[in-house]
């Protein structure tokens, strides 16, 4: 991806530390000001609060207050508003965002109407996508019931008691209206070695006994799990085992896979795909989408922003290798067709060395990736 990031009238070089103003003036910066400017150019449209930022912009090894953060901004301020530039806009009471700019070639009197036609055009013709980089969930959290089960705060109530594990399994629980998602880690030596993802499709009233679905959990003997050091470019990826509970007939698999080029330490270009097959569809079905992802630390996990930036202004392309055989016997081809949104968030929990634990508020799936080269 480009070093050089454009933003109305200047542009900042990552590597360079250095904003570039419509007059050819250099502003230097420090390494906390360059990544403050950088997230939220990035990410014009999303509010960002102090702690987002401080983990963002301060080196993990630095231990900060969040109260350094209003300071660095104002420093930053002042740098920029020397050549008459303020990018960064105060949102009383939850944070900062990047500021709409008026490029200085339309004269004072025209500004207001400007700034006005743009922002309504905006909110007519991508009014969805604006909302969504609002985060949809707002307090998301991943929940330990214990030291081997861990659920999302979404997922629907479920009767954990009694629940007969393994000692040397942790367990993962994402309990929706249509689907509970199931994942776990097999552990050697304190170290993820094997993985299991599954989606069990069910009607929203249907009773689940979590104990049978826990126990028939069946670990993929031939996996491999690269735990190699991340380099430039890598792959995150995942298998998923779909059944439902109404049907014993019914079988089939998703895979997951991101394609990722490190832009910098917190910001990534990654080509995704996804694709199933499944008892009632008679081939392959599946859609690919090229991405921005912008990681936002915080304390206990990792929130990824992606916007889709396909090109035609495509939220993604899809594609078929088959046909719908039985529409009693398709379920993931009907979660995978819809309509993708411009923007999304997806929540990581840390497992292991390379291995974490992925929430998606999309399509509110959860599973198991593993990243590898």
């Amino acid at each position: 991806m480009s070093n050089k990031i454009k933003y109305h009238n200047f542009s900042l070089l990552i590597n360079e530390k250095i904003v570039i103003t419509k007059n050819n003036k250099e502003i230097k910066l420090n390494s906390v000001e360059r990544n403050i400017l950088s997230l939220l150019i990035q990410n014009p449209t999303v509010i960002f609060t102090k702690e987002e930022i401080l983990k963002h912009s301060w080196r993990e090894e630095m231990e900060c207050h969040p109260s350094v953060v209003p300071q660095a901004i104002s420093l930053l301020r002042k740098k920029m508003s020397l050549h008459n530039l303020e990018p960064i806009e105060t949102v009383k009471g939850k944070g900062y965002k990047a500021a709409y700019l008026v490029p200085d070639k339309y004269p004072i009197k025209y500004s207001s109407l400007v700034l006005f036609v743009t922002i309504m055009s905006l909110i007519i013709l991508d009014y969805p996508n604006l909302r969504l980089v609002q985060e949809k969930i707002k307090s998301f959290k991943f929940q330990e019931v214990n030291k081997q089960i861990v659920i999302t705060s979404t997922s629907l109530p479920l009767n954990l008691k009694e629940v007969k594990l393994n000692d040397n399994v942790k367990y993962f629980i994402n309990n929706q209206n249509n689907f509970i998602s199931i994942s776990a880690c097999k552990f050697k030596d304190n170290r993820c070695t094997k993985i299991y993802n599954g989606i069990y499709f069910k009607e929203k009233s249907e009773p689940i006994d979590i104990r049978l679905l826990l126990s028939n959990i069946k670990f993929d003997k031939s996996q491999y799990l690269s735990l190699e050091n991340k380099i430039q470019t890598f792959s995150l990826s995942a298998q998923v085992n779909l059944k439902a509970l109404n049907s014993k007939n019914y079988n089939g698999k998703l895979y997951i896979n991101f394609d990722v080029d490190k832009k910098n330490e917190n910001n990534f270009y990654a080509k995704k795909t996804m694709y199933i097959k499944e008892s009632g569809y008679s081939g392959g079905f599946g859609y690919a989408s090229n991405n921005e992802i912008t990681i936002i630390h915080n304390p206990d996990y990792d929130k990824l922003l992606i916007k889709k930036v396909d090109k035609n202004d495509l939220i993604s392309l899809r594609f078929q290798f088959g046909i719908v055989k039985n529409s009693d016997m398709i379920y993931a081809y009907n979660m995978l067709s819809k309509s993708r949104n411009k923007y999304s968030y997806t929540y990581s929990y840390p497992i292991s060395k390379n291995i974490s634990y992925y929430y998606n508020d999309e399509m509110n799936i959860s599973y198991i990736g593993y990243e590898h080269t």
